[in-house]
């Protein structure tokens, strides 16, 4: 009270001060992460208080603030903190003043977050039907509220209200459509859900069949053999397999020709040529159909007579009757069929058994007692799947015999030239003698044949193309016929001074370590001795090995260093 009514007549005033005071002390308040906080202040006093907050950072909110900052200070005291997170959490302080003092009260604010939880299964098996639209649910909880999305098979990802692929849409509760699906939509799908908190998934496979490994392949298989086709197909329900023929079929599961297993695997017993082509295995259920082409190649090889591909005309000679055996052994897949062709179209299949015509298994036409009428023109032919071949023999019969005698020389000697060379070997005789040509390395060339450069000549002779030092040495001509045979020998010389082929014009080099490979290349005739000198003086010859030296049969020097050859 201040002042004294009694003595002061021309004015009195009371004036009355009341301590401003906190309704509570302290206060617990816990918040969800990301909404806002309202933090109570209420105070009494006279005059009326003035509330202040000061925040757990230190800093003082006084004045009443704008509702769009974070932190906002009403009117009544009230402190209202938005979108929390885990940096507004710790203790708000809120001071009410007056002129006769303050007071104070404390707010322990603190955040909580709960991690997504989906509803559905966390794993589920989904059947979707050809071109039938599906629902598949996705439903979470949460605090902050998370967001959903799905990926798909692919690793494609699906967000609410995003279309994909034309089909493929997630509503915004997280239920993700699926529009006239196929057999390409099966798959796993995933559902994740995300807050600030953790993460939550479910994956739901939706099943149509599905043929495994289903891309086209080809299977090359020999004629005659057994193939294996696989076919293993998953879905739900458990899918059914059938196969298709290429004359576009159903394929009897059991039968002499083909059997199905339990897990789809297709055996074709004896494949043949037509069994070639498409053969298409569809799983099937009551989600869809699935697929699969594999296309077979059934592999034949042309028959080849009696080891060689080109046989021209084989004459023959035989006396009249003595037996003649005339070969005709076919190779092939499948093996062939052989028939011999006399003249007047008249066909003896093998086999055949004849009185004095006789045609073996093997081919080989066998005639006891030949006539002179029997100086025909024979044709032998083999053909299967793949083709055919045909071998062609002039049979002659005489009445005597002669031995092969030789028309020139049996010894020659030629040089070595270039271009072609021809050598002679003209042999006569009854019957007339068959001619074959031995090359130096032991190869027997018969009249009409050829190999590399070598051709033997229907008269004999032997002609080489362009002959090199390699083709010098002996070569025997021997003419043969039932009453003896004879021999020619032709020497093929060369007399030209030894030669290295590969000179070096420039420096060798090689990585420190590494064997270094001189090559010394030589010819000559007489093959010429070769001998290296190393740079101590020490000479080698071939073949032979010293320490790190080597040098091989060809010339070459195996070393470490630069040598002169």
């Amino acid at each position: 009270t201040v002042g004294n009514c009694a003595v002061l007549a021309l004015f009195c005033a009371v004036i009355y001060v009341v301590l401003s005071m906190m309704l509570s002390r302290h206060k617990d308040m816990t918040v969800y992460l990301g909404n806002s906080a309202l933090l109570e202040c209420q105070a009494q006093g006279l005059p009326v208080p003035n509330i202040s907050w000061v925040l757990p950072d230190r800093s003082v909110v006084r004045a009443v603030s704008n509702s769009q900052q974070k932190v906002v200070l009403f009117t009544n005291g009230t402190l209202q903190v938005k979108n929390t997170n885990y940096l507004d959490k710790g203790i708000y302080k809120c001071i009410a003043s007056n002129a006769a003092g303050a007071d104070m009260l404390s707010v322990r604010l603190q955040i909580a977050a709960l991690p997504p939880t989906i509803q559905e299964q966390l794993r589920e098996n989904h059947t979707i039907y050809d071109g039938q639209s599906a629902f598949i649910h996705c439903t979470a909880k949460g605090t902050p509220g998370p967001t959903i999305r799905w990926v798909t098979f692919t690793g494609a990802q699906l967000r609410p209200s995003q279309f994909v692929n034309g089909n493929l849409l997630v509503f915004p509760n997280g239920t993700l459509f699926i529009r006239n699906p196929t057999v390409k939509d099966s798959g796993n799908y995933e559902c994740v859900a995300v807050n600030s908190v953790g993460v939550a998934k479910r994956t739901v496979v939706a099943d149509a069949p599905i043929i495994r490994n289903n891309v086209y392949s080809v299977v090359k298989v020999h004629f005659g053999e057994t193939v294996i086709l696989n076919c293993s197909a998953k879905g739900e329900p458990t899918p059914t397999i059938t196969w298709t023929s290429p004359a576009h079929r159903a394929i009897v599961p059991l039968s002499n020709k083909y059997h199905i297993a339990n897990d789809g695997t297709l055996h074709i017993q004896k494949i043949q040529r037509f069994d070639s082509g498409n053969y298409t295995c569809s799983a099937r259920n009551v989600a869809g159909i699935d697929k699969k082409v594999i296309h077979i190649e059934v592999l034949v090889s042309t028959p080849v007579i009696n080891g060689l591909e080109s046989q021209g005309v084989i004459r023959k000679t035989v006396v009249k009757d003595q037996r003649v055996l005339l070969d005709c052994n076919a190779n092939g897949n499948p093996v062939p069929r052989i028939m011999w062709v006399f003249p007047n179209n008249i066909v003896l299949p093998a086999p055949y058994y004849g009185s004095r015509i006789t045609v073996h298994r093997n081919g080989t036409l066998d005639i006891h007692a030949v006539r002179i009428s029997d100086s025909v023109a024979l044709l032998c032919i083999a053909r299967n799947e793949g083709g055919e071949a045909k071998l062609q023999v002039q049979l002659e019969v005489t009445e005597g015999v002669e031995k092969p005698r030789l028309r020139s020389s049996p010894t020659e000697s030629i040089q070595l030239t270039n271009g072609i060379l021809s050598l002679n070997c003209s042999i006569e005789g009854k019957p007339m003698p068959e001619i074959t040509w031995i090359l130096p390395n032991g190869t027997s060339l018969l009249r009409g044949t050829s190999v590399f450069r070598f051709h033997h000549q229907l008269d004999g002779t032997l002609v080489i193309r362009d002959p090199s030092i390699l083709e010098v040495g002996r070569y025997r001509c021997i003419g043969r016929n039932s009453a003896g045979y004879v021999e020619r020998t032709v020497m093929l010389e060369s007399n030209r001074k030894p030669e290295i082929t590969n000179k070096y014009s420039s420096l060798v080099s090689i990585i420190n370590g590494e064997n270094l490979h001189l090559n010394c290349l030589s010819g000559g005739h007489p093959l010429p001795r070769l001998t290296w000198t190393l740079p101590n003086g020490v000479i080698l010859t071939r073949p032979q090995t010293t320490g790190r030296y080597s040098v091989l049969n060809n010339g070459t020097l195996i070393v470490q260093r630069t040598y002169i050859c």
